[in-house]
């Protein structure tokens, strides 16, 4: 559960579509002031201009929709991300267009795999291989932005023989494409064979060096870890000790995913403190500047909330749910209390066993 950052991949795009590269957008023109028009030219642009533009947009819209059904393929994006990557960041922060164009081509093709449009087994199977070919042989270390995308696209493709190549993204040495690693292992679509080889590779990145990789692979192992997993427990608890202010979405995460895997202190501080809306008014408005001298406004309270409780249908300690029914009932978000009461409403899952000590 992990509020938004700029420099991250959103954990939570499943839903919400992948973040686009940066980019400079032009400055708007300011407007021109024109003239009165006379009847004669009013006249012209009220009929006869109309008349005109409608055939030029109907040629135009037939047009440009027969180029982007000609362009807009897989195979044609595959293409591009073959080519030269060009210079990648210029100086004065312009991008070299073509290393622009290959951002595209991997954030649409991304795009494309987690909205489902392709869905045929030996599609699926061509095109991991293709884009596992490309992560090793067309892809260059600076192209950070251009790994991860790939990364996630080949995670949700969920080949078998494609896992290393995520796991090799989790050693790399850029924060950003570790973290496009541990988003793809999320998208994997059988959790049962990422399992086994995922887990204690997402272990070692709870001592990443950079924030956002710690707080995802804590979020991730929530969901891939087995509940009663000894040693993962152990590694989560590890990780939500810090009380560094700057460290505390990993600690969030950390028992979100405990209390996910039926470990009591994680249950506990998601009761007491992740879904109780009085206490997290007490806490820093943010982790770093200015605003860790202000206390959590009603909105980021309302955002911890719904991200807990969206986590919240694996969890099974009691006081959980009792917290979750007195937030159905008396909450005064209608988001949140929507949430609520519709976890209610879902089977609830058994207790888990107890973790070994």
């Amino acid at each position: 559960m992990q509020t938004p950052r700029s420099d991250s991949l959103d954990a939570s795009s499943d839903q919400r579509g992948l973040a686009m590269p940066a980019d400079t957008s032009p400055a708007a023109h300011p407007p021109q002031v024109l003239s009165p028009p006379t009847f004669g030219r009013e006249m012209l642009q009220l009929v006869l201009i109309p008349a005109v533009i409608v055939v030029v947009c109907i040629g135009l819209a037939l047009l440009f929709g027969w180029l982007a059904g000609a362009k807009d393929t897989i195979d044609n994006h595959l293409l591009k991300l073959r080519q030269s990557g060009g210079a990648g960041h210029l100086p004065f922060g312009l991008q070299d267009p073509r290393y622009k164009d290959r951002g595209l081509a991997a954030h649409t093709i991304a795009t494309m795999i987690r909205s489902g449009q392709v869905s045929d087994p030996t599609e699926q199977q061509r095109l991991s291989a293709a884009l596992t070919d490309i992560l090793q042989h067309n892809v260059a270390d600076h192209e950070v932005l251009l790994q991860a995308y790939l990364l996630i696209a080949v995670g949700c493709l969920g080949q078998q023989d494609a896992l290393p190549v995520l796991f090799q993204g989790l050693q790399s040495p850029h924060a950003q494409v570790r973290h496009g690693a541990i988003l793809a292992l999320l998208s994997w679509p059988d959790v049962s064979a990422a399992r086994s080889e995922a887990v204690p590779a997402l272990q070692q990145r709870l001592a990443d060096t950079d924030p956002a990789v710690r707080a995802t692979a804590a979020a991730a192992l929530g969901k891939l870890a087995s509940p009663g997993d000894a040693q993962v427990i152990a590694a989560l608890r590890h990780a939500m000790g810090p009380v560094d202010l700057a460290l505390r979405e990993s600690r969030w995460n950390a028992a979100v995913a405990l209390a996910r895997l039926g470990d009591a202190d994680g249950s506990r501080f998601v009761a007491t403190v992740l879904l109780d809306r009085a206490a997290l008014a007490q806490l820093p408005a943010a982790e770093t500047g200015p605003d860790t001298q202000k206390t959590m406004p009603p909105g980021t309270v309302d955002r911890v909330m719904l991200a807990t409780l969206k986590a919240a249908d694996t969890m099974t300690d009691p006081a959980i749910w009792d917290k979750i029914t007195q937030i159905a009932d008396h909450d005064p978000s209608l988001p949140v209390r929507q949430e609520a009461y519709r976890l209610l409403q879902a089977p609830r899952p058994a207790p888990a066993r107890p973790p070994a000590q």
